[in-house]
């Protein structure tokens, strides 16, 4: 049996598809894990009702700290950009204003709703 590339010549044999293929690992100890799992600290819950919704665990985990962080990054990478990169005076990069922690967070939101509800086109967005 033989496959054949479609962007080369090269032909792959059987014995080299075997070698690619995952098999079991044989363990180098029968210890069991015996460590606690999942979440080692508690989400604060929603001082309103005492529950905890899918937003107190986001920020729970990307904090003000990462957002200003991601911020930071951000308009730092702009700048070099703008310094390092010849422009025509027509480019849009020639626009560009430093992004703001509410910005961030917005853009995070987007991307979120475009994993959660699927819409056939960018633009419906």
């Amino acid at each position: 049996m033989q496959f054949e590339s479609s962007s080369s010549e090269e032909q792959v044999m059987d014995d080299d598809v075997d070698s690619q293929v995952w098999g079991e690992i044989e363990s180098e100890s029968d210890a069991e894990f015996s460590e606690d799992h999942g979440m080692i600290q508690e989400v604060p819950e929603n001082l309103k009702d005492s529950t905890i919704s899918p937003i107190d665990c986001y920020r729970y985990f990307i904090t003000a700290a990462i957002i200003n962080l991601i911020v930071r990054e951000t308009n730092r990478y702009a700048e070099q950009h703008l310094e390092t990169h010849e422009l025509t005076k027509r480019s849009k990069t020639l626009q560009w204003k430093p992004t703001t922690h509410e910005e961030v967070l917005k853009f995070l939101e987007i991307i979120i709703e475009m994993g959660l509800v699927q819409m056939p086109k960018v633009d419906y967005y």
